[in-house]
């Protein structure tokens, strides 16, 4: 299974040269990719050192609107500590 939802999401960026738009990444890998390349950066711009600043960055609002994974952070924010810290035990599983 990819996890992901293939859904191409607007950025918000300022100087974006992508058009703003950016296709949601396959999660499937990311346990590796500290092993493997040396690195645990997150996002299409590597901005997030880790899982939880990935997810935290979903919710900022850009100079055009806010991120349409916005619910998702909101969502996130209210799980009890245990439960965050079990979404970013998977995320970084798989």
């Amino acid at each position: 299974m990819p996890y992901s939802d293939f859904v191409q999401h607007r950025l918000f960026m300022k100087n974006d040269l992508r058009t703003g738009w950016c296709k949601t990444a396959l999660l499937w890998g990311r346990g590796l990719q500290s092993l493997c390349a040396g690195h645990s950066d997150r996002l299409h711009d590597c901005r997030a050192r880790n899982t939880l600043e990935a997810i935290m960055w979903h919710g900022c609002i850009g100079e055009g609107g806010q991120s349409d994974a916005l619910w998702a952070v909101k969502n996130f924010r209210n799980l009890t500590k245990e439960q965050r810290q079990l979404v970013i035990k998977f995320v970084d599983s798989i």
